[in-house]
């Protein structure tokens, strides 16, 4: 915190800094120097203490090019990544579910999340066309003189179907807690 707080103790990287002898007044310099190198990504906000105001608080971030830095620096093999194709654990449960649904379809409101925008057709989350495997029909009804829309629910689309077949075994292998009974025959 950039204030002098009677109460305010060392952060953790202080402390281990400290503890490792390299805490002085170079530890700031030292931090906007990794930051410079892309390896941490320091911030500012404004908190509000208790019988003190407002107080500008510094946040320090290992960036994805400082924790492979690390990894390296302390002997540590980086988790294998997923394969392009795979979905997340989440994305995959919400797929499976919606195609165990068969063709009446998953309801709009038990799908989890902004699976939908990933999973759905016509979405473009973070400016990437989404997946298409899933799309969304309106339920109708018939009632007095017109047709109403009763719900909306979701369904697999041909695409969803290819990608299931294609990797069903793979998803089956890589997450085992996702237990829903897709059909053999999508």
């Amino acid at each position: 915190m950039k204030a002098e707080l009677p109460f305010a103790e060392y952060t953790t990287i202080q402390r281990r800094l400290r503890d490792d002898g390299c805490l002085d007044a170079g530890a700031g310099a030292t931090l906007h120097a990794l930051a410079r190198r892309g390896l941490l990504e320091i911030t500012e906000d404004r908190i509000d203490v208790p019988e003190v105001g407002l107080v500008t608080r510094v946040l320090v971030e290992l960036t994805r090019a400082g924790r492979a830095c690390a990894r390296v620096g302390l002997g540590i093999a980086p988790a294998p990544r997923r394969p392009k194709y795979m979905l997340s654990e989440w994305l995959w449960g919400n797929l499976a579910r919606v195609a165990a649904a068969g063709q009446d379809g998953l309801p709009e409101d038990v799908m989890g999340g902004k699976a939908k925008y990933y999973l759905g057709t016509d979405y473009r989350p973070n400016g990437k066309p989404s997946r298409g495997y899933i799309d969304c029909f309106a339920v109708r009804t018939e009632k007095g003189r017109g047709t109403f829309v009763r719900e909306y629910r979701w369904r697999i689309t041909e695409a969803g179907r290819r990608h299931i077949n294609a990797y069903r075994a793979a998803y089956q292998t890589a997450y085992p807690n996702v237990q829903v009974n897709i059909p053999d025959s999508l």
